[in-house]
């Protein structure tokens, strides 16, 4: 399979991830809550996620070879925090503490498993397409519902921006990259892994976040 074939082959695989969400939104999306105690829980977990992913990217820096795969990291990385600002003050100016948050186990072990990748492949596959891909597609869902509050949606036109902005890159760098069965089979399930875990720590979020569960 030439590499422009398995990107497409990646792209459809997290489009049918999402199309799976459409029937019933995740708590993620904010579309389903129905009170600023659910919504903070949520913007919490997020700005959490906005932090690990900062973490992963300046991690990732030392053990990347490729020059303009760094770059794009570090940038990436001081752009994760920029988002983790905007959520924040927002959580402030609802008078909640960001930072009381405790990280749900699936987050915990989707974000180590992220880490653990070793090569750039496998990372920008399973985090950049596997996870902003959907994140980026449940912010739209979170833009276009009437349900959702504006001090929510104004943040998040700001982050979806910026990640629209750099799309295409992960994709660019995989399709110069991922150019042997080998490489394609590790990155394969790479983001076969971040979907999986992806999928549990929406779950769980759904049921701390309305109550129903610790995780």
């Amino acid at each position: 399979m030439n590499s422009k074939e398995f990107v497409q082959e990646l792209r459809d695989k997290v489009k049918a991830f999402c199309a799976t969400l459409d029937d019933r939104p995740p708590a993620y999306s904010y579309v389903p809550l129905t009170t600023d105690e659910e919504r903070v829980r949520v913007m919490k977990s997020r700005l959490w996620n906005e932090l690990r992913a900062a973490d992963l990217f300046g991690g990732w820096l030392k053990t990347t070879p490729e020059l303009e795969v760094k770059t794009m990291m570090a940038r990436s990385a001081h752009e994760e925090m920029t988002h983790a600002g905007l959520l924040m003050a927002r959580i402030r100016e609802l008078g909640a503490e960001p930072f009381d948050y405790r990280p749900l186990p699936a987050q915990m072990s989707m974000f180590n498993a992220m880490e653990a990748l070793p090569d750039t492949c496998q990372r920008l596959a399973g985090f950049s397409m596997g996870g902003e891909g959907i994140a980026n597609y449940l912010i739209e869902k979170c833009l276009a519902a009437p349900s959702v509050p504006d001090w929510i949606k104004a943040p998040y036109k700001r982050i979806l921006a910026d990640e629209e902005g750099h799309g295409s890159g992960p994709e660019e760098i995989l399709v110069r990259y991922a150019t042997t069965p080998e490489v394609q089979d590790a990155t394969r399930r790479a983001v076969a892994m971040r979907l999986v875990l992806m999928r549990e720590y929406l779950a769980s979020l759904d049921r701390w976040a309305m109550n129903e569960a610790d995780w």
